[in-house]
């Protein structure tokens, strides 16, 4: 009897074992990652990283009317029992404001030192850049003329172009971005000017960049403001579409910063750093930017050619993305 309860004791330890052993396996098997990042791209570096490291990817897209709006509401939701590992974002203000908030883990398995600006990462390491994108005027050369392509941002709000421009609305994703460093830059008295010149010249808002692209691309709309990855694909498309880099004399094409966080009390935490240590790489950053996601390097020693860029610190921007967003509700 009494070497019956131990055999039983014995065969009890090794169950409960194998159970542990088995979940702390299955929690470096799989990773819940929230992107905005367009699935098409984001795809592909998930299958890339699944067979590098075994791991699964579950992804959790945004929706292109939505761009991180939808994600930045769903992980303030969820903060206090995590669902995600992992937020990839195509832009950086909102992923500076959850950094705010303490939603992100400090990643520390990376040299800063190897960024091209300080701009590029969150100084507390709750935030990292990886790749970037202009926003950029294109034209339908079908129905602007060479000489004729704008080459400053403002020429857009002049009255030659009076209900001939789309953008994606101004509310969200990387237009809400451009926005708000907008207004950074020209502070609020001139924001307000170029906010009236904008409903002066009934500038068409859309439900996002790549429907800009297609509109201007089937000759709806003669000319748009995108972010280059779309202007890009259009053209490679066979679209009817030109990129220009505006500004190139003066402040030059403002530039967004693709970011990651780690999330706090993520419920696959190993499986979280892995991603990390896998995406925030020079090689992974180039597979983005000959994927077409991104154009140009956050990274020292990965340097593309690229035309005269701006940006500021995301940090820095957070005020101003809801004085902009205020302002904008009022006056468009």
């Amino acid at each position: 009897m009494i070497l019956y309860k131990k055999l039983k004791l014995i065969w009890f330890v090794l169950i409960l074992i194998g159970i542990l052993g088995c979940s702390k396996e299955n929690a470096t098997k799989k990773i819940i990652i929230y992107t905005s990042v367009d699935q098409v791209y984001a795809s592909k570096i998930f299958k890339d990283f699944e067979k590098k490291t075994g791991i699964k990817v579950l992804a959790v897209y945004d929706t292109e009317a939505s761009k991180a709006v939808g994600l930045e509401k769903r992980l303030l939701m969820e903060k206090s029992h995590p669902r995600a590992d992992i937020f990839w974002n195509s832009e950086p203000i909102r992923i500076a404001r959850l950094a705010k908030q303490k939603l992100f883990k400090p990643y520390m398995n990376i040299a800063v030192q190897n960024y091209q600006s300080k701009n590029d990462y969150d100084i507390n390491r709750r935030w990292f850049g990886i790749g970037k994108r202009n926003r950029v005027i294109i034209v339908n050369t079908q129905l602007v003329k060479k000489d004729a392509y704008p080459k400053l941002l403002e020429t857009l709000w002049s009255k030659k172009y009076y209900h001939k421009v789309a953008i994606s609305s101004p509310y969200i994703g990387t237009a809400a971005t451009h926005f708000a460093a907008l207004y950074h830059a020209l502070g609020k008295k001139k924001f307000i000017q170029l906010l009236k010149k904008i409903k002066a010249a009934q500038v068409t808002y859309l439900a996002g960049n790549s429907v800009v692209k297609d509109l201007v691309g089937e000759g709806k709309y003669p000319i748009g403001l995108v972010d280059s990855d779309d202007a890009l694909a259009g053209i490679k498309a066979g679209l009817p579409i030109a990129m220009i880099p505006y500004n190139q004399n003066a402040s030059g094409t403002f530039t967004i910063v693709g970011t990651v966080a780690q999330l706090n009390h993520a419920p696959h935490p190993k499986a979280a750093e892995h991603f990390m240590q896998y995406l925030l790489t020079p090689e992974t950053e180039q597979k983005l930017i000959d994927l077409g996601a991104v154009q140009y390097s956050v990274f020292k020693h990965n340097k593309s050619k690229a035309p005269k860029q701006w940006t500021e610190s995301p940090s820095v921007l957070l005020s101003d993305l809801e004085d902009s967003y205020t302002l904008m509700k009022e006056i468009l």
